[in-house]
């Protein structure tokens, strides 16, 4: 007799799972985003795999098992989600307090590799002596690495994480806080991993702005005064960019999977893009260019 091998039921669930969680993270209903419950769980995908292969090519009642446990992981990611995975053991957590001395430059360039972090930007006092200061929390299996030279009156500053364990994935123990300096003129290159990303730069000079948002969440203000060119790359989640209130801008978008939505009532339709009425005479305005990726991006 010819044995008929029953159709595999992983594909369905990995994908009804995928747009349960979408739709739940796209309504605010986690505490988390798909891409981050997506890091810490994916390991179930195997047990899923593994289950199927054992029990449920076998018989009807095998695949009817391998629907109820999954149904069973499902309700566990999900608590374990609004637990915000507190039940999750963590490596040690290490904290470092790092700065760099503002010197005699007179403009600089930083670029923030964060990786596996939650990541936040802020402006330092007028007074402060420092370009850059920062608490950096991360676990042992982490370090961070910063690099500085100067050249010609213009100070290079890098911040990056090197190492790796399965704690890292846990974005309790992983946040960068970070102070930048506000008088001088800066190009800042962000490179954004996992995890959520808040970069408030109202009151910082940024003449260049590079953003590339990783997988996560991201959210901007950019600077309130001044000349500052923008360039975004969406990556895997969302974005939200906020231009301050007396700020023209010229936006252009190039539109990814994802969708990008830009607030009609300040910055009207001006060809392929958006455009402020006053943003060719304006003193402080924004030029800011969008390549959509998998997310959405939201600019207001």
């Amino acid at each position: 007799m010819e044995y008929r091998r029953r159709p595999s039921l992983i594909g369905p669930l990995i994908l009804i799972t995928m747009g349960v969680l979408f739709l739940l993270a796209n309504l605010g209903m986690l505490p988390l985003t798909f891409w981050e419950i997506a890091a810490r769980f994916w390991p179930l995908i195997l047990i899923l795999i593994g289950l199927e292969i054992v029990f449920g090519r076998r018989s009807l009642i095998g695949a009817l098992l391998v629907v109820v446990l999954w149904l069973a992981l499902m309700g566990g990611v999900l608590w374990l989600a609004f637990a915000g995975g507190s039940v999750l053991p963590a490596g040690a957590t290490v904290t470092d307090q790092l700065s760099q001395p503002l010197g005699d430059i007179k403009s600089a360039s930083i670029d923030l590799n964060s990786g596996i972090a939650t990541t936040n930007v802020t402006t330092l006092g007028s007074d402060t002596t420092d370009l850059m200061k920062g608490t950096f929390a991360h676990t042992a299996g982490v370090r961070i690495v910063q690099t500085y030279s100067s050249v010609a009156g213009e100070g290079r500053l890098g911040l990056r994480s090197e190492g790796a364990d399965f704690a890292m994935l846990d974005l309790r123990t992983s946040r960068w806080d970070i102070g930048l300096n506000p008088t001088v003129p800066l190009t800042l290159n962000v490179n954004g991993g996992l995890g959520s990303m808040n970069l408030d730069l109202s009151g910082l000079n940024v003449a260049v702005l590079n953003v590339d948002a990783g997988v996560g969440t991201l959210a901007v203000t950019t600077p309130k005064s001044g000349v500052t060119t923008m360039r975004v790359n969406g990556g895997v989640g969302s974005a939200a960019i906020t231009i301050p209130n007396g700020v023209a801008a010229r936006i252009r978008v190039n539109s990814g999977l994802g969708g990008v939505r830009v607030n009609e009532s300040r910055f009207s339709r001006s060809g392929d893009g958006y455009q402020s009425s006053d943003y060719a005479s304006a003193t402080n305005k924004i030029d800011i260019a969008v390549d959509g990726g998998l997310g959405s991006i939201d600019i207001r």
